[in-house]
């Protein structure tokens, strides 16, 4: 014990300016170890220095390489190369930009003159939130850089936080968090509850909580009895002081998860300090987060205590004595406003702050709990009333409204007359035919459920069209994974259905979000691929909160939660135009039948455009519009705006209406010049969450699809779609049933051109199957339906 005690306060690392990357944790990593583990584990990791008299043993190799300081210009380059593997936001360079941007580089120059001698721009805000409660902050376990789950409570504490947010007028422009899975879901949950989830959101490893080494996954109580309170404390709280460094054999080491590939060799950290923790968030708060606050964006940052605290340190100058006074209560934002030279401003007359900082607290510490047991003592009154990982934010209009109602009457009507119900003169029901009761409640699905991007053909979908399907391997189902196959893979996904497909109603750019039946689409491609193996790289999607949700819903049931998500507006839905939010009879009734086929079935026809002051243009969008950077600008829009607003504003010139060859001339562009070359061309595997027009385009692009053949594709919501770099083709995954595809699924007459055979011969699943346990390649086969 007295070893122990030592190591605890004679093994101090000093402070570094910052530390060099990690390189990777384990995906089984929520197992709950057995209590009795403590003592085994950390009596264990002193064994050198009862054998050396009591004295701390010295720190092995990978220690001591974690433990080398970075200089500033490698730091800056570590966090650069970090946040540009990926372009999060748009910035698409055309090139009339390109040649353009010297001039407006001088033009910027001189407004920014001006401007300083008006009143330079504000900087931005700062949010801290810690993320929610864990299945192991639950139980009192040591968490670390293991990767629980959230709990329904700390799901009730994040949405608790956005509703805070809400109420005070904070709205974020960027958001950081972590690569663990608490953090990222908690993200899910307040992006939710703010109604933004097409915020762009960096997740990096410098935002992991602190990693407590050989005590990760140990209950807090039961390594205070066998090792002592006062040595835990120590662990615990002191600044320099690390806890016993985990095994590389550990369950728990982090070096054996994908998620923290190329980080330096060596980086993964077995045990840290306080100081570590908080001096490896530290680059990232210089080289990221402060720059985008200094350009006048509001962010957010979702990570955990120690690594907030760290933040809290650098940017109050917080000594290493007082920082141990600071806390972080969950639930509760902790704001920071800044001068024009990015010092932190002092919280105003009666706001609610801490010793030694200048941030505000939205709301007493302690109040969120009080809510949470009234909201827990209801819920077990009704069940399941609140916290939802991702709670279903059904947003519903008049008109909504007024046709699910119809819908239900007809349907009531439609099953009273098969089952012979009738109602007599005294207004009751006599049934006359039981044998025709229908066995379930009405469904709102079918019919003309997908027609706003359902182009009819000729109706002739009988043809013999030679599919690839790739099998389920039978001897080991589940296992196989063709994910981390050498040959990058780009896998397709419509978004699961909405409330509009349910009514039939033409959606574009609105943004409703998932239906029921649209989640349970999205989960179901999740365990489609997972059961094939498939691991991924990178997600695109559109900003569309329909296509956000099934990416997020998909990488959950696949437990990759942190893979970077790139929201673009260029995979959004066709736009509609004047067309948006109405259905096919309205439309019909108003511009007659021939019109609305010639909307619905030409190629180059585009919709009645929709006026500038419509709430349906995306330009009105303004928390959506100032995430664009890829647009030209609009001069006409540009000049009305700025005498309307008597101050310049510079508006992009967003689309009113789009036929499909409008659609397709940004999808494709973005799939050729952005996802090739920054994914493709790399290697990686690619998962694309998108809209049926906006993949239509890149499959025509892919697949050689002739133009008269695009208004006859059909693409089926929530279904995967694989396709092949290497082979140049698309194809199914088996789902175990024994179906036909083409018996289960409607692709239209174009199916014919997308279902082509492989450019490879038999051999090819073979070259790229993924190794097994052991490190076999296994066998899929392809068959032809």
């Amino acid at each position: 014990m007295a070893a122990l005690l030592s190591l605890a306060l004679l093994s101090l690392a000093p402070p570094a300016m910052s530390f060099a990357p990690p390189r990777a944790p384990s995906a089984a990593q929520s197992r709950d170890p057995p209590a009795s583990r403590a003592a085994v584990v950390l009596l264990g990791s002193s064994s050198d220095e009862n054998a050396n008299g009591g004295a701390p043993r010295p720190p092995d190799d990978g220690l001591e390489q974690y433990s080398r300081c970075l200089s500033p210009v490698e730091a800056r380059r570590s966090v650069r190369d970090e946040s540009n593997r990926y372009s999060i936001i748009d910035s698409r360079k055309t090139l009339l930009g390109r040649i353009a941007r010297g001039p407006a580089r001088l033009l910027g120059r001189a407004v920014a003159g001006v401007a300083g001698r008006r009143g330079a721009k504000k900087p931005g805000s700062l949010i801290l939130l810690r993320c929610g409660e864990s299945e192991w902050t639950k139980t009192g376990r040591f968490t670390g850089w293991a990767d629980p789950d959230l709990i329904r409570e700390g799901v009730l504490e994040v949405e608790h936080a956005g509703r805070l947010l809400l109420s005070e007028g904070y709205e974020p422009d960027i958001v950081y968090t972590s690569l663990l899975k608490r953090a990222v879901k908690s993200v899910w949950a307040i992006l939710n509850t703010l109604d933004s989830s097409y915020l762009p959101v960096y997740k990096s490893w410098r935002l992991n909580e602190r990693s407590y080494g050989a005590l990760t996954g140990l209950r807090k109580m039961d390594a205070a009895k066998e090792l002592g309170y006062d040595v835990v404390q120590a662990w615990r709280n002191s600044h320099n002081a690390r806890p016993p460094p985990m095994k590389e054999t550990d369950e728990y080491y982090p070096g054996n998860d994908r998620r923290y590939d190329g980080l330096v060799e060596g980086g993964v950290p077995l045990t840290e300090s306080l100081a570590d923790c908080m001096e490896r968030a530290r680059p990232l708060w210089e080289y990221g987060i402060s720059r985008k606050i200094e350009k006048g964006n509001t962010v957010l940052v979702v990570a955990h205590t120690n690594t907030l605290r760290g933040l809290m340190k650098v940017i109050d100058g917080i000594s290493e004595e007082d920082i141990k006074e600071v806390s972080m209560p969950g639930g509760i934002p902790f704001v920071y406003k800044f001068d024009s030279n990015m010092r932190p401003l002092p919280p105003e007359e009666g706001k609610m702050s801490q010793a030694h900082t200048n941030g505000v607290f939205l709301e007493k510490p302690g109040l969120i709990q009080e809510a949470l047991e009234r909201t827990a003592r209801w819920d077990r009154v009704v069940p399941g009333s609140f916290g939802q990982i991702l709670p279903q934010i059904h947003r519903t209009t008049n008109l909504e409204d007024c046709l699910f109602k119809l819908k239900e009457e007809q349907s009531s009507a439609k099953k009273n007359e098969e089952v012979g119900v009738n109602p007599n003169d005294d207004g009751h029901l006599i049934v006359t035919n039981m044998a025709n009761a229908p066995a379930e409640n009405i469904e709102f699905g079918g019919g003309d459920a997908d027609f706003e991007e359902f182009f009819e053909g000729n109706g002739d979908q009988t043809m013999d069209i030679s599919m690839n399907v790739q099998k389920v391997s039978e001897e080991s189902p589940g296992i196989v994974k063709q994910g981390t196959s050498n040959d990058p893979v780009v896998v397709f996904i419509r978004h699961g259905r909405t409330p509009h497909n349910v009514l039939g109603l033409f959606t574009g750019w609105e943004d409703p979000p998932l239906a029921p039946e649209g989640v349970e689409d999205a989960r179901r491609a999740g365990r489609l691929l997972k059961m094939h193996g498939f691991e991924f790289d990178v997600v695109y999607t559109s900003w569309l909160q329909r296509a956000i949700e099934t990416a997020w819903y998909c990488i959950d049931e696949l437990d990759e939660t942190w893979l970077p998500i790139v929201k673009s507006w260029r995979l959004n839905e066709r736009m509609y135009g004047a067309l948006t939010g109405q259905s096919k009879q309205m439309i019909a009734n108003k511009y007659g039948e021939d019109q609305l086929k010639k909307w619905r079935r030409g190629f180059k026809v585009q919709p009645p455009a929709v006026s500038s002051y419509s709430l349906n243009y995306p330009g009105n969008d303004y928390r959506r519009a100032k995430q664009v950077r890829d647009l030209r600008i609009s001069l006409s829009e540009t000049i009305n705006r700025s005498i309307e607003a008597r101050e310049i504003q510079v508006h992009r010139k967003f689309p009113k209406a789009e036929s499909l060859w409008n659609c397709m001339n940004r999808s494709i562009p973005f799939y050729t010049e952005r996802i090739v070359p920054e994914a493709v061309q790399n290697g990686k595997r690619v998962l694309i969450t998108s809209h049926e027009n906006a993949i239509r385009g890149i499959l025509m692009h892919l697949c050689d699809i002739p133009e008269e053949a695009m208004n006859q594709l059909h693409l089926p919501n929530g279904l995967p779609l694989v396709y092949n770099v290497r082979g140049k083709c698309i194809t199914l995954l088996d789902d175990g049933t024994g179906k036909d595809p083409m018996d289960v699924h409607d692709f239209g007459p174009a199916a014919q051109y997308l279902f082509r055979p492989c450019e490879v011969d038999d051999d090819f699943w073979g070259e790229i199957e993924t190794r097994g346990a052991e490190g076999e390649p296994k066998k899929r086969e392809v068959v032809t339906a």
